[in-house]
């Protein structure tokens, strides 16, 4: 029988954060000033993925 990694198992394993979960205080700190330099809307109500590729948008258009 051939050994299985759990790790390899775990589906949880190397998926970041829950897609449902809240984005965190610090990414809405950051989410509103980005939005504001860059004269657009603040939307708070994001998730945790949602506002992390929100602001990897937002540095990009802003550089």
């Amino acid at each position: 029988m051939p050994i299985q990694n759990s790790v390899s198992l775990d589906p949880a394993v190397g998926l970041g954060p829950d897609p449902e979960e809240e984005m965190t205080e610090r990414q809405a700190i950051k989410l509103r000033e980005l939005a504001s330099a860059a004269d657009e809307p603040f939307d708070g109500s994001l998730t945790r993925r949602q506002a992390e590729r929100r602001i990897a948008h937002l540095e990009e258009y802003l550089k």
